[in-house]
């Protein structure tokens, strides 16, 4: 019985070698073996949750430091070994400098010396996972707070982000998307260039009135702007690009004029334009099917495949009825965790202050205090509580 969970996969021409390696470490992780790069790339593109690759250097098909150098795509975190008989300085710069190798093994290897290398990869691999998970629950809460404080300033621009956000989220879970913080932060931060767009441009853009030419280029320099800003944070280079293609058509329409088309559009761009425009398409009470009607005409924009999944999936949600309670308080009286049931709006001029939708932070209520003082906000707030967790039936701690 394999009494560990990580997955290991090895591509060498030498069956011997994968013979080697399924005796060796059959008793410890799930070890899989190929003879050649391609049925390696396709296994490894179908099952992300490998820890180490290990491979030849004269590996059939494109080579050890090419098959590295792609797994990269799917399991960007795996630890990358390589088996090589050569001694050849241009071998090991390869391996290094293209493929991100993080050890190398003469042949013939030992059992103890490999048995010693593929702990200390698994090791490593796992400190890799510990620091990635760490940073992005990290840049995930500033970016929270980041969004929060916005939203505040620019409530128009990031109203639809509590309403896409769940919607992302089902759409990925039918898609059985294995991660999802890629798309949760390109939905969090998909409103940014507009916020950053004159409020003249924006105010005639959402009526539909007519642009001259230097508005329209400005409008239309939104998403680089976007991508400029988030590049360079660590993390979010991914994050930035797929903000960067969002407004591409499936069709190759839209922008930017020269980027991909269909299926080589990243998923989570596609979502983000589908979600974006079926906001702008919905009524205030959410999506409806005149709403996908609305999209339909323009359908070739869209990844048919992933249209025809979110209209099963939120339309069907969109006919069933919101039983939450709901809670009537005054700003004194919310809680962190609570989620507003309707627009927040100013007492007198009616002006949108926080979207419907919006889950409530300790900063946000503060902040809604602060501009009640300021501008007076229109009270009781409705919102869907949470449900306290009850801690009457957990067990009781030993005691000495």
């Amino acid at each position: 019985m394999v009494a560990n969970v990580n997955q290991i996969v090895v591509a060498d021409g030498d069956l011997k070698v994968l013979d080697a390696f399924e005796r060796l470490f059959a008793g410890q992780y799930r070890v899989k073996t190929f003879d050649e790069s391609e049925e390696a790339l396709k296994w490894i593109k179908e099952n992300h949750g490998v820890s180490v690759i290990v491979s030849c250097a004269n590996l059939p098909g494109r080579g050890g430091s090419g098959f590295l150098k792609a797994s990269e795509t799917y399991v960007p975190l795996a630890t990358r070994v390589m088996l090589t008989a050569q001694n050849s300085v241009e071998v090991f710069k390869q391996a290094v400098n293209e493929a991100g190798v993080f050890m190398f093994l003469s042949k013939p290897c030992s059992p103890q010396e490999l048995s010693s290398a593929i702990e200390a990869s698994v090791a490593h691999h796992s400190r890799m996972v510990f620091e990635r998970t760490l940073l992005e629950k990290t840049l995930s809460g500033s970016v929270k707070l980041l969004i929060d404080m916005l939203s505040l300033f620019h409530s128009e621009a990031f109203r639809r982000t509590s309403v896409m956000r769940p919607q992302a989220l089902k759409l990925a879970k039918v898609l059985e998307m294995k991660k999802t913080w890629e798309l949760e932060m390109a939905i969090m931060f998909s409103p940014l260039g507009e916020a950053l767009l004159p409020k003249e441009i924006l105010s005639r853009y959402r009526a539909a009135k007519t642009l001259t030419e230097s508005q329209r280029e400005i409008l239309a320099g939104a998403p680089a702007q976007t991508r400029d800003l988030l590049k360079n944070i660590p993390q979010l280079e991914k994050v930035a690009e797929v903000l960067y293609l969002s407004g591409r058509g499936y069709d190759g329409s839209g922008f930017p004029e020269d980027g991909p088309t269909g299926k080589d559009i990243p998923l989570t761009a596609r979502i983000l334009k589908l979600l974006t425009d079926l906001w702008y398409a919905s009524p205030e009470n959410g999506v409806d099917a005149a709403a996908f009607e609305a999209l339909g005409i323009n359908h070739r924009q869209y990844d048919p495949d992933l249209l025809k999944v979110a209209r099963a999936c939120l339309l069907s949600e969109a006919l069933g009825v919101d039983e939450r309670e709901i809670t009537l308080c005054y700003i004194r009286a919310l809680k962190p965790g609570d989620e507003l049931v309707d627009d927040i709006l100013t007492e007198g001029t009616h002006e949108l202050v926080l979207s419907r939708g919006h889950q409530l932070t300790g900063t946000t209520i503060r902040r809604l205090d602060q501009y009640n003082h300021v501008a007076g906000i229109r009270q009781p707030i409705r919102v869907h509580r949470p449900a306290p967790v009850d801690t009457s039936q957990a067990p009781e701690k030993a005691t000495a």
